[in-house]
């Protein structure tokens, strides 16, 4: 009831402060939707941000945080489309590159495209750590094939963030790509340490099983 209250409020005085409201309620509804995607209603939380778009149609934080919702639930031609959206109205937001690099270009196998978006933030990131970007552009680098190149973003990932075990999962699959078994298990065995198996699931107790042998 408070808010049909402000609603009915803002038609009756002046354009600007029509457009107040409309963004006061954006705000709601943003704030909404930022709350039941901490609770992972990624469902409730697009919808949330769809109103959110609705009453502010530049609402670049509604479509970025609806993109990742998207790239959540495996709908990543609409999260693609909403990343795109975003860097439309701010080619500077770093993070929405990152992020379109993940969630939309590489599940859907558009490495080299990944590639660029990676380069991209890297390049609009270079005060800040880096290591997570550099893991990624390791793997999607990996997956065009350059070894040496993954190799090497990876291993500065690891000197920038040593607790990072999705880092070690990485170079893990490099060695093994090159029949370096012993150092890939051990990379392996790392991962398990810092707890992959926790934070990503069972793919690197998989690759341990495989390929490690066990006393």
């Amino acid at each position: 009831m408070k808010i049909i209250y402000r609603i009915l409020l803002c038609t009756i005085i002046l354009p600007l402060a029509i457009t107040s409201c409309r963004q006061d309620n954006a705000n709601h509804h943003f704030k909404n939707g930022s709350a039941k995607f901490q609770l992972k209603d990624y469902n409730g939380a697009i919808n949330d941000f769809s109103r959110a778009i609705a009453l502010s149609i530049n609402y670049k934080e509604a479509y970025y945080a609806r993109a990742i919702s998207y790239g959540i639930l495996a709908k990543y031609d609409k999260a693609l489309e909403d990343f795109n959206k975003v860097l439309q109205l701010d080619p500077t937001f770093k993070d929405a590159y990152m992020n379109r690099a993940y969630y939309a270009k590489e599940k859907t196998g558009d490495f080299k495209g990944a590639l660029q978006d990676l380069n991209k933030f890297i390049d609009l990131n270079k005060n800040g750590n880096n290591a997570f970007a550099l893991n990624n552009r390791g793997f999607i680098k990996f997956n065009l094939n350059d070894h040496a190149g993954a190799m090497e973003d990876i291993q500065k990932s690891i000197e920038l963030d040593p607790e990072n075990s999705f880092a070690y999962k990485n170079r893990a699959l490099i060695y093994l790509s090159t029949d370096s078994i012993s150092l890939a298990c051990t990379d392996l065995n790392k991962a398990l340490e810092l707890g992959f198996t926790k934070d990503y699931g069972n793919e690197v107790l998989e690759l341990s099983e495989k390929y490690c042998e066990k006393d």
